[in-house]
């Protein structure tokens, strides 16, 4: 993994540099996750620009075109960079080596597999259809990883298509209704809808809900329904669901490991700590620097409690017209302010999810081992 930080959208020059000097080659380029400065709403021009100019970045390097690339590479991005987060790219990378038998550590250590979905059509969002879909890209994507046990897995992200006006228009004319007309990220939103069922698929997929608790009436309603790994997004500009899954699995060669916690509520800096050191990353009170430079990334989500109160004291975040973005913001501090780098994936914004236990949120920890 290797964290490259963005001047603008458009900005793709560090993650140039690396492609250019041989320190990564295009062709072993999983997956590029990031945050992009902007909106964070379904018609987020900067992450859609930053999506373009990613995929043209790796097309010229692989000899094809810019539109072919999201069948070779994921790529993950997350709108609105809001308070201290600072814009950036992680660039993730996978290669196979032959070594002998002798040469194979025994200790777990990071791998990565990578899938996506069947088209989620705009009526199958928030509901069943795109639950299913996102569980079997999910299944896909963890036997890619080479992991057999879903509690090996730590993190799985997922990006996929939101509701627009489009969309609900092309529903419509075919005769089908879909599960909310409201655009925003407000309690009845239709990305709130998209990221929950995406995050149902993935509780699906790892046994952590089991099918006959799912209907599409409990996606937003029932949130004792969830997935402690999941870390969800959408955005107009996607057709099919993303999905990465990250774990930690022998024999791997890999110097980095993950480990995942939740965050309780938004002040819950214990959270984050947790996920670092379920990651393998041993200190008492707080990170000293030495632990700190060996912090790679953290990808959290920030979920709006459902409740106006934070350990007995009234907040009015709930309230705020802006909620998803000052979630951002506070999420970002948060993680910050244990890693030392604002150069942090979290996103969120929902009230409530299923992302996460009731109230809470998930956080993974990426670390360096050697």
């Amino acid at each position: 993994m290797r964290v490259c930080s963005m001047a603008r959208p458009s900005d793709t020059s560090e993650l140039d540099a690396l492609l250019d000097s041989g320190a990564i080659q295009a062709e072993s380029v999983l997956a590029l996750v990031g945050k992009t400065e902007g909106t964070g709403l379904h018609d987020d021009s900067g992450r859609e620009l930053a999506d373009l100019k990613l995929r043209e970045a790796l097309a010229r390097r692989l000899g094809i075109h810019r539109d072919d690339v999201p069948s070779r590479v994921s790529i993950v991005l997350s709108g609105g960079c809001y308070g201290v987060i600072s814009p950036h790219v992680t660039a993730i990378t996978r290669e196979w080596i032959e070594v002998d038998d002798g040469a194979v550590p025994s200790a777990p250590a990071l791998v990565i597999g990578r899938s996506y979905s069947e088209p989620i059509l705009p009526e199958e969002i928030g509901r069943m259809g795109q639950i299913r879909k996102v569980a079997a890209a999910v299944r896909a994507a963890t036997a890619d990883a080479g992991i057999a046990d879903p509690a090996d897995v730590h993190c799985v992200m997922v990006k996929g298509p939101s509701l627009s006006p489009a969309s609900i228009r092309d529903a419509e004319a075919r005769g089908q209704s879909v599960v909310t007309h409201d655009l925003s990220v407000g309690v009845s939103g239709a990305m709130c809808y998209a990221n929950d069922g995406a995050a149902l698929g993935v509780a699906l997929a790892l046994g952590e809900v089991p099918e006959a608790a799912l209907s599409d009436d409990v996606v937003r309603r029932n949130w004792h329904l969830y997935s402690a790994v999941a870390t969800t997004s959408a955005g107009g500009e996607k057709h099919h669901a993303d999905v990465l899954v990250l774990g930690n699995q022998a024999p791997s060669l890999s110097s980095l490991r993950i480990g995942h916690a939740a965050i309780r509520d938004p002040i819950d800096a214990e959270g984050v700590k947790d996920a670092l050191r379920s990651a393998g990353l041993a200190f008492d009170c707080c990170p000293s620097r030495e632990d700190q430079a060996r912090i790679v990334q953290v990808f959290a989500k920030l979920v709006v409690p459902g409740t106006d109160q934070v350990r007995s004291r009234r907040i009015t975040l709930r309230d705020d017209t802006l909620a998803y973005a000052t979630a951002k913001a506070v999420g970002g501090a948060l993680v910050a302010s244990v890693t030392g780098d604002p150069r942090v994936m979290v996103s969120g914004g929902e009230q409530n999810s299923h992302q996460g236990p009731p109230n809470g949120s998930p956080v993974a920890a990426v670390i360096r081992t050697h």
